[in-house]
């Protein structure tokens, strides 16, 4: 068996020194110049446009709209507020 087929898992130690070379790099930027921070701020909103209250769970296979899970809170009615 030879690397390329062995099985890859996620190492949250890789991950760490990742971001931290991303946040050096980062510094580095800001220190020269080359970017604002409000530009790097922007850059670094990849999910600026995410909505944490729907989860889109699978596409309807007649219509092909996506079904949608809300995650809203349950509303509580005054009388089971009052308990």
């Amino acid at each position: 068996m030879s690397d390329d087929d062995t099985p890859k898992y996620f190492s949250f130690e890789e991950r760490q020194r990742q971001k931290a070379r991303s946040r050096a790099r980062d510094e580095e930027r800001l220190a020269r110049g080359e970017i604002s921070a409000t530009e790097l701020q922007r850059e670094s909103l990849q999910f600026r446009n995410l909505r944490r209250d729907r989860i889109a769970l699978t596409r309807d296979k007649k219509t092909g709209e996506i079904v949608w899970l809300a995650l809203e809170p349950k509303p509580v009615s005054k009388e089971e507020g009052e308990e």
